[in-house]
Order: C-alpha cells, then sequence, then structure tokens
C-alpha cells in the first residue's frame, strides 16, 4: 500500500510540474519572441493565479512570423548595396559586364 501511495505521489507531482510550467512550454514550442520573459513571469509569479495566467495568455499570442524574422535577422546595411556596386563595377571596367548591363545590376541594386 505504501508503495502506490508513493507512486501516486510522483504522478501527481509531474501533473503538477507540467501544468504550472505549460506557459513556459508553449511558448519554447511555438519559438516565441518573448520565450524568456514568459519563463521568468512563470517561474517566478506562476503561484499566484493571475502570475500564471498572464504567463499562458502571453506564450498563447498570435505570432506574425513576418515579424518574428524582422526580430531575429540583423537589418541588411545600406554598405552592402554599395559594396555590390563596386564589385560589378570592376567587371565592367575589365570588360565582362557591358555598360548596358552595368547600368540594369546597378538599378536593380539600388532598387532592392
Amino acid at each position: 500500500m505504501q508503495e502506490y501511495s508513493n507512486t501516486v505521489a510522483v504522478v501527481a507531482f509531474l501533473v503538477a510540474f507540467v501544468i504550472y510550467f505549460l506557459p513556459s512550454f508553449i511558448a519554447g514550442s511555438r519559438n516565441h519572441p518573448n520565450t524568456t520573459p514568459v519563463v521568468l513571469l512563470n517561474t517566478f509569479l506562476g503561484w499566484t493565479l493571475l502570475g500564471w495566467v498572464a504567463a499562458l495568455v502571453w506564450s498563447a499570442l498570435s505570432i506574425d512570423p513576418v515579424k518574428v524574422e524582422a526580430i531575429t535577422k540583423p537589418p541588411s546595411q545600406p554598405a552592402d548595396k554599395y559594396i555590390e556596386i563596386e564589385r560589378i563595377a570592376e567587371l565592367k571596367e575589365k570588360g565582362v559586364l557591358s555598360e548596358a548591363e552595368f547600368e540594369a545590376e546597378k538599378t536593380k541594386l539600388l532598387n532592392s
């Protein structure tokens, strides 16, 4: 009988652990951009019902993949365009590109 109660206690602890950290698991599985703050809120204020609900709602909020990419992707440097223009200018000087091809590539780079 003692062994049965120990098993029930362990299972109850595991279920309580999963329920308590459910917002953290959701945020992590969805690659939420604010996973760390959600985990911190869940860990330190999850024992209050309000903290747990706030973490759960925050982790389940809709995420726009374009915004996530914009947050995680560093902005392209404007200097990159000019370096590329210098590279195609060298190709034009070497005779690899004609004047029309150079202008077309330059326009494409500046408009992108």
